[in-house]
């Protein structure tokens, strides 16, 4: 009995060694059936530390990868294990041993790598990816494989881990991480981190404005990659509940005019729920500001309530930022310096249209959107100036160029158009002679204000629309020019020497050519146009 029982045994422990023996042949032959069957996951270390060994950790030839070719195997020493490696394989995925293939170094010739500093599991997880395209790393372990791929110059391994990384980010470990990608050197880890902080830059201004000069820079232009879309927003609603149009008004709108596809798509949900309000727009480091107020209902009718949100189309999120000190409506803003600047407009109360008592506000405000707060600045020097109230244009019209602010209007007595300048560094006023006199054009209605490499007017009269423009150094007004008669009303943009206006007669938008003068009309919204702002935003899809 108790030699028939030794039999036994013997032929299973002989089975036993048989079968592993043929899963090891097998795994060495076709390395795609490693990870099948064995599913090795990377450790954190190159020593087991009482834990149960891996597989690979148990048997060499679950440490062999190779594609074919017995010749280029070179044995590969780490910490504590030893791998059989395909070096041609692996030199396509990394610079540090397609250096070494190329080279004529002892280790070469020798068919022997040391790299006894470099833990065993971690050198595992490269080969896994780069021989079985296999990636199980996890954020515990991350940081040690991303300084691993930078060390050994393994781009898409690298690139792997950064993407992982990418999406662990977070604000409670940004820092962090952002420490150890200076302390390796690591450039590509360092731009990860900076993507990820362009993309939240104003919800984390306490880790963003502690970064060096360069730095901010950076993060700050890396919010300007991406795709670049004309949008619009309803600016404002006065007309009574009309709940299916309704609906499509609080939406933002954009349109890439480089798809074959020529509509506009909705994007994000405006981020209040009123039937009336009356907001301005503006764009600072490819955020979306909205500024101004909407109706809300209170125990005894209605009462406007001040309101200013940030959209950052990179996360597809609105947020709720300090509203205007003043209560104002059709208002003017100016983004220059880093701040965005309010200015002019008329008192915001119930939406009632302006008439001859109406008074224009000379507050100037100051937004910095690091602090989230407003405050007041050098107020406008009006004088004799007189502005035309209307529901069709903010007033009075504004423009930024270089680090100035140009403000233009109608002196009251001659009806000549002169322009103002703002100086943010030195928070004064001045005024930029000569004038445009009636002589010059007659524009009694002015429509758009904006700037290229010199101060662009568009205004009209009852035959025809106007172009013309001032060069701030030489202190001249250009030739004035006629163009097609289009009553153009909002808020508008300008970008590449093209002004998109909304044109209201015809409900669509017009982009005119400032070189050319022609004329192009944009699809229309999906909703009926009346008092629409354009701006230009990035997204990342």
């Amino acid at each position: 009995m108790d030699s028939s029982r030794n039999c036994v045994s013997l032929v299973l422990a002989f089975f036993t060694v048989w079968v592993r023996y043929g899963f090891e042949l097998i795994a060495w032959v076709f390395p795609m059936f490693r990870r099948l069957v064995f599913n090795p996951v990377a450790s954190r270390s190159g020593h087991t530390d009482g834990r149960e060994l891996k597989s690979w950790e148990k048997s060499s030839a679950l440490r062999i990868y190779s594609c074919g070719n017995e010749e280029s195997l070179v044995t590969v020493q780490t910490r504590t294990h030893s791998f059989q490696v395909d070096l041609g394989k692996l030199s396509e995925c990394s610079d540090y041993f397609r250096a070494l293939s190329e080279s004529r170094m002892k280790e070469t010739t020798e068919h022997l790598i040391h790299l006894e500093h470099i833990p065993s599991a971690l050198f595992h997880s490269l080969l896994e990816f780069t021989f079985l395209q296999c990636f199980d790393v996890s954020e515990e372990d991350l940081l040690e494989h991303i300084e691993m791929g930078s060390y050994l110059l393994a781009q898409p391994f690298l690139t792997q881990c950064l993407a992982t990384l990418l999406k662990v980010l977070s604000p409670q470990n940004c820092q962090m991480y952002l420490d150890f990608s200076r302390a390796i050197c690591c450039e590509e880890m360092l731009h990860t981190i900076h993507r990820y902080l362009s993309t939240h830059l104003l919800e984390l201004p306490c880790l963003t404005r502690s970064l060096e000069l360069t730095a901010q820079e950076t993060i700050i232009r890396l919010r300007s990659s991406g795709t670049q879309r004309l949008c619009a927003l309803k600016k404002e609603n006065l007309t009574a509940r009309n709940f299916p149009q309704l609906e499509g008004a609080l939406y933002l709108y954009s349109f890439d005019e480089n798809k074959d596809d020529v509509s506009w798509s909705r994007e994000a949900r405006l981020p209040f729920v009123a039937d009336k309000w009356c907001f301005t727009t503006a764009v600072l480091h490819n955020y979306l500001f909205l500024i101004g107020g909407y109706r809300q209902k209170v125990k005894r009718g209605f009462e406007f309530q001040m309101a200013s949100f940030r959209y950052n189309p990179c996360t597809n999120s609105w947020v709720s930022v300090a509203p205007l000190i003043k209560h104002r409506r059709h208002f003017s803003t100016a983004v220059c310096e880093g701040y965005i600047f309010a200015v002019g407009g008329w008192y915001l109360d119930t939406l009632v249209a302006p008439d001859s008592s109406t008074v224009l506000y000379t507050a100037v405000e100051r937004y910095d959107p690091w602090t989230d707060t407003w405050a007041f600045v050098s107020s406008l020097p009006l004088n004799d100036f007189l502005f035309t109230m209307s529901l069709s244009h903010d007033i009075p019209l504004t423009s930024v160029l270089h680090d100035c602010i140009y403000v233009t209007g109608s002196i009251q007595r001659t009806g000549e158009k002169l322009i103002l300048q703002y100086s943010v560094k030195h928070d004064s006023w001045s005024e930029l002679l000569p004038t445009l006199t009636r002589a010059d054009a007659e524009i009694p209605s002015l429509y758009f204000f904006g700037a290229t490499d010199k101060l662009h007017l568009i205004g009209g009269n009852n035959h025809q629309n106007v172009v013309t423009s001032f060069c701030v150094e030489s202190r001249k007004w250009e030739e004035v020019q006629a163009t097609e008669k289009i009553t153009l009303a909002g808020q508008g943009t300008i970008l590449n020497n093209e002004v998109y206006m909304p044109a209201a007669e015809q409900n669509s938008f017009v982009r005119l050519n400032l070189q050319s003068l022609s004329t192009h009309m944009l699809p229309p919204l999906p909703i009926s146009s009346s008092y629409e702002a354009l701006f230009h935003l990035f997204f990342p899809w």
